[in-house]
């Protein structure tokens, strides 16, 4: 019997699928795909090894994962709603579990869930919020599932929205920060292939400190900037230029504009 069924497999719920599989959490005869059209669902099915899914499969499969954009999920929801799904989760934008819920049969276990991009290089950052009728045993599976693409937290449905703001915004904000500094070094004198893999390379180091060692970043960042170094003088064009101010205002930007997004 098949475990799971993805409705939707572009960028995020392939790399939802891939991420899975390859850290043996389900294997291939256990998943079965559904994307947007008949040819791509066949493209996708070959591209992973899994099945081709059709409707009669959703009230079979333990989980059903809804990966489409959030303008489709009524329509899925309303495609599915007739055969019963056992659990569905969401990874849809803006779409609150009370929209879930309202557009699924009654008391249907119900997770949405905000993960990040670099979920498909395995290390993503997902926030995950329970409906009012999944229980302990689904809110762990899918802490399991989203932990195989890099970290996961369960946290409220506002938390949830906070963080796809910060964390499922961010990579967004994190790649013009790669992009300003490549130009920097590009301006600087560097060729601008080794730029680019210098700025990436040195975000993605500075993070994982933060991670490994659990030092906040002011104290991380007092440990490289010496008294009248070129660190500090750095730092002081930044903050002349408001960076900070800039990055808080983009991640309430977005927050915004979610709040917006799931009125609708």
């Amino acid at each position: 019997m098949k475990k799971i069924m993805i409705i939707g497999c572009g960028a995020m719920g392939g790399a939802i699928l891939s991420g899975c599989l390859s850290k043996g959490l389900w294997k291939k005869e256990e998943v079965c795909v559904k994307a947007h059209t008949e040819k791509s669902t066949m493209e996708k099915a070959a591209q992973y090894g899994v099945s081709v899914a059709s409707l009669n499969d959703i009230g079979e499969v333990d989980v059903v994962i809804l990966a489409v954009k959030p303008d489709v999920i009524p329509f899925v929801l309303k495609e599915i709603n007739p055969y019963r799904p056992k659990r569905v989760i969401s990874i849809a934008a803006a779409v609150t579990v009370a929209a879930l819920e309202a557009g699924l049969p009654e008391k249907t276990p119900v997770i949405r869930v905000m993960p990040n991009t670099p979920a498909s290089v395995g290390a993503g950052m997902t926030a995950i919020t329970a409906g009012h009728y999944a229980g302990g045993k689904f809110i762990e599976r899918a802490k399991e599932i989203f932990s195989a693409l890099g970290k996961a937290a369960v946290v409220s449905e506002r938390r949830l929205d906070e963080m796809g703001a910060l964390s499922g915004a961010g990579p967004g904000y994190a790649f013009v920060i790669i992009d300003a500094l490549a130009d920097a070094g590009v301006r600087a004198g560097l060729p601008r292939k080794l730029a680019i893999e210098a700025a990436a390379q040195t975000l993605y180091g500075a993070a994982k400190m933060v991670l490994e060692t659990g030092k906040h970043p002011a104290e991380l960042r007092d440990g490289v900037t010496s008294p009248g170094g070129t660190t500090i003088a750095g730092i002081h064009a930044m903050e002349t230029r408001g960076i900070r101010a800039a990055l808080m205002d983009a991640v309430m930007a977005a927050l915004a504009k979610s709040d917006e997004m799931s009125r609708k």
